[in-house]
């Protein structure tokens, strides 16, 4: 395909914009190679394109191609493409190539770092766009494919990620769709530079995870999902797929993909609740959204939490109704364990909140009992807990009952750890609405807070309740961790969840784990990538 090829694709004024996804279709669509995953980010001046491909017979050509599609995109305010490969190769036998965006630029000479060996090489390339992190193109269906993105220690390389002073906590507002303008195009003439990623003798002083550890079971993770409401004020979207349609793309290619549902899909007129009274809230989804949800790519939401009775005992049974007949399940009725099959693992699910209509973080002799039967019959342990204190002073975890409003709200430490102890891989927290340290406890990892994920026009957005993630969990068959990966979002100001290329939610987890578990056997890099040390 040419370059007036695709300019006349319905995504090329959308990259001129500097919209990431747009750029990254585009570039996913001229190298035409379906072994090949693009992510497109920009920083400063700087337009970084990840690169992953099984192999690197064509990539001369994939880079030349590269360059000619971002040098027609004259994108505004860039001077320099960088390249990277983002395969999970050891760190010395990856490469980077630099291209020069300034026309006035001498050329220099080009060289690929393959294989220990430097290889001559000459091409082209171009710019890019706007504060957002996208890789493409997003799959109308989900993706079931597993790339492997190494757990790389590459900001002193990159000069990507973050400063550990960035305080900054809101990011730039994602929009609801409205019609894109084209630029005039032009620049031409730039020039390049290939070069290894790290010379060999660096990389001893870097910490490299080991990747020899088989992974049997990924799972991906979120926090709080609302949405939107239409109960006494209705406050839906316009448009549906504007709700996950920027980060629907990193739901996918896990084996199972997880999330807290904090609102009812149901149909029942009043409320349990007295919404008349100071901080209560009651959310009411309408049913049809269970193939939202589906289609974002969840495969199990726990109902397990402050809103799953906001509509009588009648709404939690119709959520659940809803949900399994979308075509996923639900975990958070009381004494249950779901049981779901995954690359040839039965895996056990098990819910937990504050609250006697579902399991109780708070009785944790009936928690360890529902954890060893679960253990018994199943491959891999994953339990959910909705619980601890909420809010923008609530990042904080430690090893105490835990007071919100006067309610207990658990021991989330002490409740985690039990149940590791007794059969557990893998404790996914929600309910504080701010992202949490990450413990590794016993080779098993504890999320303590994921954050809020998604709110439409119900969550606050104000400072690090705006800061959110994705966690990807690789587990070998054994439920231990084996790596991961922080996959920062942001909120927009309609409480909408986009790719942040901030980094915010790797800083702010990382700056938790180190404050509040200092002793815990985790690398956290500055890209997100987490591994045991």
């Amino acid at each position: 395909m040419t370059i007036a090829d695709l300019t006349q694709l319905s995504q090329w004024p959308q990259a001129q914009r500097g919209n990431m996804a747009a750029i990254a279709e585009l570039l996913t669509t001229a190298l035409n190679d379906p072994a090949l995953r693009v992510e497109v980010s920009r920083r400063d001046r700087t337009l970084y394109v990840l690169l992953t491909t099984p192999h690197r017979d064509g990539l001369p050509q994939h880079l030349d191609r590269i360059h000619a599609v971002v040098t027609a995109l004259a994108l505004p305010d860039i001077a320099e493409l960088k390249v990277v490969d983002g395969t999970d190769r050891p760190l010395e036998h990856r490469w980077q190539q630099v291209f020069s965006l300034d026309a006035a630029a001498p050329a220099p000479p080009a060289t690929i770092f393959v294989d220990g060996t430097l290889e001559e090489k000459t091409a082209e390339v171009a710019p890019s766009d706007r504060r957002s992190t996208a890789s493409g193109p997003a799959p109308a269906a989900r993706t079931r494919g597993r790339w492997r993105w190494g757990a790389l220690s590459m900001a002193t390389v990159l000069g990507f990620g973050l400063a550990a002073g960035i305080t900054q906590w809101r990011y730039e507002q994602q929009r609801e769709p409205s019609p894109t303008q084209s630029l005039p195009a032009a620049k031409a003439g730039m020039t390049q530079a290939i070069e290894p990623l790290l010379p060999a003798a660096s990389t001893a002083a870097l910490a490299i995870p080991d990747l020899a550890a088989p992974v049997a079971l990924t799972i991906k993770a979120v926090g709080d999902i609302i949405p939107g409401t239409d109960y006494q004020r209705y406050r839906l979207p316009n448009d549906w797929q504007y709700l996950f349609g920027s980060i629907q793309y990193h739901l996918g290619e896990a084996d199972i993909t997880f999330g807290n549902f904090e609102s009812t899909l149901t149909e029942v007129p009043s409320s349990a609740k007295d919404t008349g009274s100071a901080n209560t809230f009651a959310f009411r989804t309408p049913p049809w959204y269970a193939s939202v949800l589906k289609e974002a790519g969840f495969d199990v939401l726990s109902v397990a939490n402050n809103h799953s009775m906001d509509f009588f005992e009648q709404g939690f049974t119709d959520t659940i109704a809803h949900i399994e007949a979308a075509g996923m399940k639900a975990v958070g009725r009381k004494g249950e364990i779901l049981y779901v099959e995954a690359q040839g693992q039965t895996v056990a699910f098990i819910g937990f909140s504050n609250y006697q209509e579902h399991n109780r973080v708070q009785d944790i002799e009936a928690a360890i009992a529902l954890v060893e039967t679960a253990n018994a019959q199943a491959d891999v342990v994953v339990v959910s807990f909705h619980a601890g204190k909420e809010g923008t002073d609530a990042t904080v975890t430690r090893d105490q009952d835990e007071m919100f409003y006067s309610e207990n709200r658990g021991n989330v430490v002490r409740f985690s750890r039990a149940v590791v102890d007794h059969g557990a891989d893998l404790v996914l927290g929600h309910g504080p609405h701010v992202p949490r340290a990450i413990e590794l406890y016993n080779n098993k990892l504890i999320a303590y807070s994921l954050g809020n994920f998604l709110g439409y026009r119900s969550l606050s957005t104000v400072g690090p309740l705006g800061t959110s993630l994705i966690l990807q969990t690789d587990l070998d068959a054994q439920g231990n961790f084996v790596s991961g990966r922080i996959i920062p979002v942001a909120l927009d100001r309609n409480g909408v969840p986009y790719l942040d290329d901030h980094f915010g939610g790797v800083v702010l987890v990382r700056q938790f784990t180190q404050r509040d578990f200092p002793d815990t056997p985790l690398v956290i890099d500055d890209l997100g990538y987490i591994w045991p040390r």
